[in-house]
């Protein structure tokens, strides 16, 4: 029997749709226990939306895990001198002004740390990933899901719920990722791309591209002269138009994927490794041929990833076969849910 107190539901509110996945855990597996999406017209519309999605997916917890994303969400590489994790953001807070274009007071503050400059050396400073949020984006974040009723139990960064949804990967697929490949997450979103580069399951670089799938629809429109509504919709659903809608966005895709590569070329650079796979999701995901066109931008073999893979299914309270359809699109909520 699944225990309710493992329950939770990881909520990604994107810019066009919010998916939501519930996720229990009992003695030995991960279970699917919930899913909904649901189309968001404008941000004016998000909440009323929100509450929609929960009351249609029949969730049985109201405990909720959230990100944020976008120009509010800021992250630096820097070297500090190697701390425990407590006095590493002590250090950061202190310094914070060098690296952010924030006040220090108006955000939250965390900091990872990735790997010593010099392994060989014990008093060799760190790199360290610096995140820093703007207070009132996550308490604005926490506040929707109070006023909707939820339990609010975090609020992270989109690019880390990735790197939560490749470890749980890991845990019920034992054997299915190589130990020590460094792979790329990329979740190509409607707004934004959200990149996350793991090594043997640590998350070594995360950033954010302010491209994505609503670039893809913007070319369309330009190319063919036709409404936004109906390029989205060709996009979506190209039919025997496929080969025309491909070639319309093909520089938006070369665009982006020139973006992904330069996030790839820096962390080859500062850290001596190379990026061995890339796997896609998010809504782009789904295009028939983006993952073959990345792969000859990349020149590193690109892949679509199924963040639900392995996990069991509740299949009495889930669209069994939506769940399955959509699949490429849930990895950030499944790395929230994944948080308990």
């Amino acid at each position: 029997m699944l225990k309710q107190r493992k329950s939770i539901v990881g909520l990604d509110i994107g810019t066009h749709c919010v998916k939501a996945i519930e996720l229990a855990k009992d003695k030995y597996d991960h279970v699917i226990t919930g899913y909904a999406q649901i189309e968001v017209s404008d941000e004016a519309g998000r909440q009323d939306a929100i509450a929609e999605l929960m009351r249609a997916a029949r969730f049985r917890s109201k405990r909720v895990a959230t990100s944020v994303s976008g120009k509010n969400v800021i992250f630096r590489y820097v070297q500090l001198a190697d701390m425990t994790d407590d006095k590493l953001l002590q250090a950061v807070r202190l310094e914070a002004d060098k690296y952010i274009p924030f006040d220090v007071e108006d955000v939250e503050l965390d900091v990872q740390k990735l790997a010593k400059v010099d392994e060989s050396n014990p008093d060799s400073e760190a790199k360290c990933l610096l995140i820093a949020a703007k207070k009132t984006v996550v308490a604005d974040q926490a506040q929707l899901l109070l006023d909707l009723g939820l339990q609010p139990v975090s609020i992270g960064v989109d690019g880390f719920a990735l790197g939560n949804a490749w470890e749980l990967g890991d845990v019920v697929n034992p054997g299915i990722q190589e130990p020590g490949r460094t792979v790329a997450l990329v979740d190509v979103g409607a707004t934004k791309t959200s990149i996350n580069i793991m090594s043997d399951n640590i998350s070594c670089f995360a950033r954010e591209v302010p491209m994505g799938g609503q670039d893809f629809t913007n070319a369309i429109v330009r190319r063919l002269g036709i409404e936004a509504s109906q390029a989205e919709s060709m996009k979506r659903d190209a039919g025997d138009q496929v080969d025309v809608v491909q070639e319309a966005m093909t520089q938006a895709i070369e665009d982006l994927g020139n973006e992904i590569n330069l996030s790839f070329d820096f962390f080859e650079n500062q850290f001596d490794g190379e990026v061995q796979e890339v796997w896609l999701t998010g809504g782009s995901a789904l295009l028939p041929f983006l993952e073959e066109s990345f792969e000859k931008i990349f020149e590193k073999r690109t892949k679509t990833w199924n963040p639900i893979e392995g996990l069991k299914v509740r299949a009495d309270n889930v669209d069994v076969e939506a769940l399955n359809q959509f699949a490429p699109q849930l990895a950030v909520a499944v790395g929230l849910a994944a948080t308990s």
